[in-house]
């Protein structure tokens, strides 16, 4: 079956619209900011991963520099220490004379193969004259030893450890950059006077090779400092060996230099064992945060696109709901005016169907006078004919008259409901009496089939039986002459209550099918130019079905009948029972 209930399409309303623009503001603006946030975030975690590596490989970079210091100079203290004791047993077995200068040349050539950090041993009496030399015998151990080098300079650490500060060797037969680094021992006697000292001359580039295979970027530094004067460092280093600092050197581990408020160097120092020996490791910002600025770039663009296209999506969202907005508006003022227009027309049908039927009721009241000879048969029959004609032409333009004004009165809801408790077999068979007359004119037989006992509906007695008769008098008007029509009614219990009008008349096309219920539709061309009906029955039973909560279904076959079902759903079935005037309602027209 064919519903006619007609589901309006819904259109949001402005407010609707409004609050879809706002939350799209919101929605979008929630998420470019958790993009960001998602962004800064992942920035910062980044940078503080960046941070913490170069710190890592700062202080990994500054033990093993200060590993490597520490067994240079732990190796040399042990030669020299060596020496001391080979000197201190030649003091004593010489008893006073004059140590061997040719043996303790050999004892020091042979320990400078085993030390590759140490340029030259010395050994210097008491009173700091030379005694031996690894380089060469004899030598003149002042030229080498004192040549730039200043005993004042030179710190005692501890007992018997000396170490002096960073010198360049004045000689002119000596390369321009040779520095050298004093470290030595006291030679004690028995009584523990000072009977000599033993030197060795340490290469500070031996430190700096070393350093240059340690990976510290390309703008890294590596420096050993003795007190606050450099000794050895990377190529990268702006200080020369040999330079001051203007104030002391205090760096504590894992110190992060900054400049303006951002991360250039991160910087540690380790100190070598007793000595005033230190070892200062630096990593530049330009080389551990190089990986994360191009992350950052990636991440800046990639956070960027997100939220451009976001603004783009939320502009062409907006402006659809701008659109829609508008177009709503369009809506609103069209359904207005055609209200009002609708609204007009109403009034004006309901206007012009009340003039109309003062002057009806007058013409066939008269024509019905002159039909019927009331004043005496001195009339002409043709006259007669002409009143009947004009009697039946009244009473049809009378119907339409009705059918205009009902339809004025539901779209202006001049016909307010009255719900109650009605009894449907009561209702069809009033309705099946109010048009056994017509089916009587037209041969028509009318034949009903309806329980005596039926659920109870809520509804509009009025409502219902004008329904009913309108499907009747449709069905009587496209039923042949001959032809049967065939009232039933069914109830499932637990579902809708069901009242049915069946005949036999031609049937309606689908294409026709599908549109009735609209006003002035008829739903047989054979008919609708016979000049019977306005087409507005089935829109009042359609209409007045709505209002009552049920609905109106339609099923036609063409060349095989029309069924018309108005259904009444469960909820508006009350419990109650209720039972009809007649115990078996079944009627024929008169012509049966």
């Amino acid at each position: 079956m064919k519903p006619l209930t007609g589901a309006s399409r819904k259109v949001a309303s402005i407010s609707s619209l409004r609050r879809l623009r706002i939350a799209t503001i919101l929605l979008v603006s929630s998420f470019a900011a958790l993009v960001i946030a998602a962004g800064v975030y992942s920035i910062a975690q980044q940078y503080n991963a960046a941070l913490d590596s170069a710190v890592r490989a700062t202080r990994n970079t500054s033990r093993t520099a200060e590993a490597h210091a520490s067994q240079t100079f732990g190796e040399t203290v042990r030669i020299i220490e060596g020496i001391a004791d080979v000197y201190s047993y030649e003091l004593a077995a010489k008893a006073g004379r004059p140590a061997d200068q040719a043996y303790l040349h050999r004892i020091l050539a042979d320990k400078l193969k085993s030390a590759p950090a140490v340029m030259s041993f010395f050994i210097l009496d008491e009173h700091f004259e030379g005694v031996a030399g690894s380089r060469s015998f004899p030598v003149d151990i002042s030229r080498v030893l004192l040549t730039g080098m200043s005993f004042a300079s030179i710190m005692p650490v501890g007992e018997r450890l000396l170490l002096g500060e960073p010198y360049l060797n004045q000689r002119t037969d000596a390369p321009p950059d040779q520095w050298m680094l004093p470290l030595g021992v006291r030679v004690l006697g028995s009584e523990g006077q000072v009977t000599g000292y033993i030197f060795a001359l340490l290469d500070p580039h031996f430190f700096g090779d070393y350093y240059a295979t340690l990976d510290v970027g390309t703008r890294g530094r590596i420096a050993m400092w003795v007190k606050d004067q450099v000794v050895a460092g990377t190529r990268t280093l702006s200080l020369p060996i040999g330079a001051q600092r203007e104030a002391p050197l205090v760096i504590p581990d894992d110190a992060l230099i900054r400049k303006g408020g951002l991360v250039t160097f991160t910087a540690t120092r380790a100190l070598i064992g007793p000595l005033p020996v230190s070892v200062t490791v630096g990593l530049s910002a330009d080389d551990f945060l190089l990986a994360w600025r191009s992350s950052r770039n990636s991440i800046v663009l990639a956070v960027f696109g997100i939220v451009l296209a976001m603004a783009v999506f939320a502009v062409i969202i907006l402006r659809q709901i701008r659109r829609t907005e508008e177009n709503e508006m369009a809506l609103r003022n069209a359904k207005a005016s055609a209200e009002e227009a609708n609204e007009a027309k109403s009034r004006f049908l309901a206007h012009m169907s009340h003039e109309f039927r003062t002057p009806l009721n007058a013409i066939m009241g008269f024509s019905e006078i002159i039909k019927n000879k009331v004043l005496g048969d001195n009339i002409a029959p043709a006259y007669a004919a002409y009143a009947d004609h004009i009697h039946r032409s009244g009473e049809h333009l009378l119907n339409i008259v009705n059918d205009i004004l009902d339809m004025a009165k539901i779209e202006s809801g001049a016909q307010p409901l009255q719900r109650e408790a009605i009894n449907l077999h009561n209702v069809i068979g009033a309705a099946v009496s109010f048009v056994e007359g017509l089916a009587s004119q037209k041969g028509v037989r009318i034949h009903t089939a309806v329980p005596n006992v039926l659920p109870a509906v809520s509804g509009d007695q009025r409502f219902s039986r004008q329904v009913m008769i309108n499907l009747l008098s449709n069905a009587i008007k496209f039923s042949p002459p001959g032809g049967e029509i065939v009232v039933t009614a069914r109830h499932a219990e637990g579902k809708h209550l069901d009242a049915c009008v069946a005949d036999q008349g031609p049937g309606i096309e689908p294409a026709l099918l599908k549109r009735l219920g609209e006003p002035f539709l008829q739903g047989n061309p054979a008919v609708s130019h016979s000049g019977q009906g306005t087409g507005l029955g089935l829109s009042i039973c359609k209409r007045y079905m709505d209002v009552l909560g049920g609905e109106l279904l339609i099923d036609s076959v063409v060349g095989g009948g029309t069924t018309a079902t108005i259904r009444f759903p469960h909820h508006l079935l009350s419990g109650a029972m209720l039972a009809g005037v007649a115990a078996d309602f079944k009627r024929s027209s008169a012509a049966e």
